[in-house]
């Protein structure tokens, strides 16, 4: 279709290809890639999160130079095999597999179970509690046990002392009492372990997050009739007396122990221990660049040592225009050999193989703006990547329809400094379908976006839940406010302890810099978050209420004040340093909390919220949606049977996608062009 031929309809109107449905179809994610280094390094294995199922996650592989999918195997088709644990919430490091022998976390009952890949089914081993929970599974190069960590909630929910334990690798009847190889810390993580029998892992403590700062430990594992009795040699190698954040541990074939730091400039950068066992700069100098990002689930793999090539990893960090780079650095001699991408953006759970005729792969985790996130090979030797599943891409039916977003900064003001202007960064959307344009005098509506966390960040990465809205004739804007990563520590504690006052100038500082370049309609701009990004969310409602016409809250905090008062333990104190210690700093959650400041928000809001959800309780939205009824301002509210905290089940996604429209269509004036049944009820309508 030409431009002559387009269809003209207000914006928000325009009917797109990409339907709530296909997005939740997308929503079923890859993760936490591995390869049996082992016996078959050939064959990579990954989890797929299936919304169709309820949101479960499922164990697949292939071989990794496979791709018409003849030898991909589902381990797990059992629907009550859920490969996840809730270790922090959060979870992650979910499994692991060696000499064809898998270790896994189930869901239901967060137990530990030991799956032979040629034959059998999982059985339980370990402790057989319901009240512990494990992850972060590394298995030693015996195949005799499994080191991992332990969250132990048999006394405390919100405690919960964390422990580095083994594992026997055993089936019995009984239960196996774990072997507690460390513990005195709030918080351990990533035990990584060599050929020679060491051992590396981090911890921290209470209030610090792990991107505040961690300590790196290092020992060596005692080992007697094949199980571990403890730690020899236990020293701290970084962290001790610097306040630096410490990720990714990793032995290479030779015993050099890498890892990413932010020690030096605040970014994070590759280290190693050299020869003479000093820490040293794997490069040759600090760069302004980011190798790693904030861990909130374990397993977060960016660096990995090249297998036969000691001292070289492979390696990423974020580039110019949020591309981002890939290469093989030599920690020695400093050399980075880059790799050419196609425009990837992210990249991530990096895994070396090899193939059946015996060349070196790296296989990942990578997208781009017209790209989701997809499983590919990448040929270290050839610089060639391909993607490895047989499946066609989405997106390679939607040209015409996929917005490109572009980098923009713009300026905002500092609550210490409000005088000096700094800048923040955001990825810009334009609304885009090739069958539709809008009457020339309109403008189209615009949609921020407000990340969760609130440290963590935005991507140009492909998202169909974006694309959902450009298609249909929305501006989005995906706002990357101080306190969000990879731009330095500097910019992630923009926001401490200024929750809710940073995020919230960044939010609107965006909204109103696009509506003031003339590119979307300054009486249509709406926000919409999730978690964190939901307090923001409703904070620019609550403190900026002449900003935005609409908001949309997903499991969004509307009281700090019970956050650090009913949250679990891995966000406990986080609080603290986004706001300020607690209690002495009450009155300061008072005044940030939304939920208190409800006689200044004037706008409408929807609220959609799982009923399982233990990182924000469900109460949060219902004491807000009372508030804002008593107001007499157009609300609605929708609770999802069976959610924690996300959605993941494909009928939930739906039908909060399609709420949110149907709800802003309400508001901002347009009738959407889907078909949405059941209508949304609309409090005071």
């Amino acid at each position: 279709m030409n431009s002559a031929e387009h269809i003209v309809s207000p914006y928000g109107s325009w009917k797109s290809p990409l339907t709530a449905a296909s997005v939740a179809s997308a929503s079923a994610s890859v993760s936490s890639v591995l390869i049996d280094r082992a016996t078959n390094p050939s064959r990579v294995y990954w989890l797929e999160s299936r919304p169709s199922e309820g949101g479960r996650r499922t164990l697949l592989s292939k071989l990794v130079d496979d791709y018409s999918d003849a030898t991909l195997i589902e381990h797990l088709a059992d629907t009550q095999w859920n490969v996840r644990t809730a270790v922090h919430e959060y979870g992650g490091g979910a499994y692991a597999v060696h000499n064809g022998i898998v270790v896994f976390a189930n869901w239901s009952d967060q137990g530990i179970y030991l799956l032979d890949t040629q034959q059998g089914t999982p059985r339980r081993i370990g402790s057989l509690d319901d009240k512990l929970r494990y992850a972060a599974f590394a298995i030693h190069q015996s195949g005799s046990f499994v080191v991992c960590v332990r969250e132990d909630h048999r006394d405390s929910e919100i405690e919960a002392p964390a422990a580095l334990v083994a594992i026997a690798l055993t089936v019995s009847q009984e239960a196996t009492p774990d072997i507690v190889l460390y513990r005195g810390s709030d918080f351990v993580s990533s035990p990584a372990m060599s050929v020679s029998d060491e051992i590396a892992f981090f911890t921290w403590n209470h209030p610090d997050m792990n991107w505040d700062a961690t300590t790196l430990w290092r020992a060596q594992l005692l080992i007697d009739s094949g199980l571990p009795t403890g730690l020899d040699q236990l020293r701290a190698v970084a962290g001790q007396t610097e306040r630096e954040s410490i990720y990714q541990p990793r032995f290479d074939s030779e015993g050099t122990l890498h890892f990413i730091s932010d020690r030096v400039g605040g970014f994070w950068n590759p280290y190693h221990v050299n020869t003479n066992g000093q820490v040293t700069l794997s490069l040759a100098q600090p760069i302004e660049e980011e190798f790693a990002s904030p861990e909130w689930s374990f397993g977060e793999s960016t660096m990995q040592p090249v297998p036969g090539r000691a001292p070289c990893v492979a390696v990423t960090y974020g580039g110019e225009d949020g591309q981002s780079v890939l290469g093989i650095l030599n920690v020695v001699t400093h050399v980075f050999d880059e790799l050419p991408t196609p425009g990837w953006s992210v990249l991530g759970d990096f895994q070396f193989g090899t193939t059946r005729s015996g060349e070196p792969v790296l296989v990942l985790v990578a997208g781009g703006p017209t790209e989701p996130l997809s499983l590919f090979t990448y040929y270290i030797n050839g610089m060639t990547s391909t993607r490895l599943s047989a499946k066609n891409s989405a997106v390679d039916e939607m040209a015409g329809f996929v917005s490109v977003p572009r980098t923009i900064a713009f300026p905002t003001r500092l609550p210490f400094n409000e005088s000096s202007v700094a800048e923040a960064y955001a990825y810009f959307y334009p609304p885009t379908n090739r069958n539709y344009k809008a009457p020339a005098d309109e403008l189209p509506p615009l949609l921020v976006l407000s990340h969760g966390g609130p440290t963590s960040a935005a991507h140009a990465v492909y998202q169909p839940k974006i694309q959902y809205w450009t298609s249909r004739g929305f501006a989005v804007v995906d706002v990357n406010y101080g306190g969000s990563t990879g731009y330095g520590r500097a910019y992630r504690e923009r926001l401490y302890p200024q929750f809710g006052v940073v995020d919230v100038e960044d939010c609107c500082a965006a909204a109103l810099h696009l509506s003031a370049t003339g590119i979307v309609d300054r009486h249509r701009l709406s926000i919409m978050g999730g978690s964190a990004g939901g307090f923001t969310t409703l904070a620019c409602l609550a403190f900026r209420p002449e900003v935005f016409a609409v908001g949309a809250s997903l499991y969004g905090i509307s009281d700090l004040e019970v956050l650090i008062k009913e949250t679990h333990k891995f966000e406990a104190q986080y609080p603290v340093h986004l706001v300020g210690p607690y209690p002495e700093a009450q009155a300061v959650y008072k005044s940030r909390s939304p939920l208190y400041s409800v006689d200044t928000l004037a706008c409408p809001a929807i609220f959609l919220q799982g009923l399982e959800d233990k990182v924000v309780p469900p109460n949060q939205a219902v004491f807000m949606v009372e508030k804002l009824r008593e107001k007499g301002i157009r609300v609605a509210h929708l609770e999802f049977e069976g959610e924690q905290h996300g959605f993941r089940q494909a009928k939930n996604i739906v039908r909060a996608l399609e709420a949110q429209l149907f709800f802003f269509g309400k508001i901002l004036g347009f009738v959407p062009a889907d078909h949405i049944e059941p209508a949304v009820p609309i409090y005071n309508e």
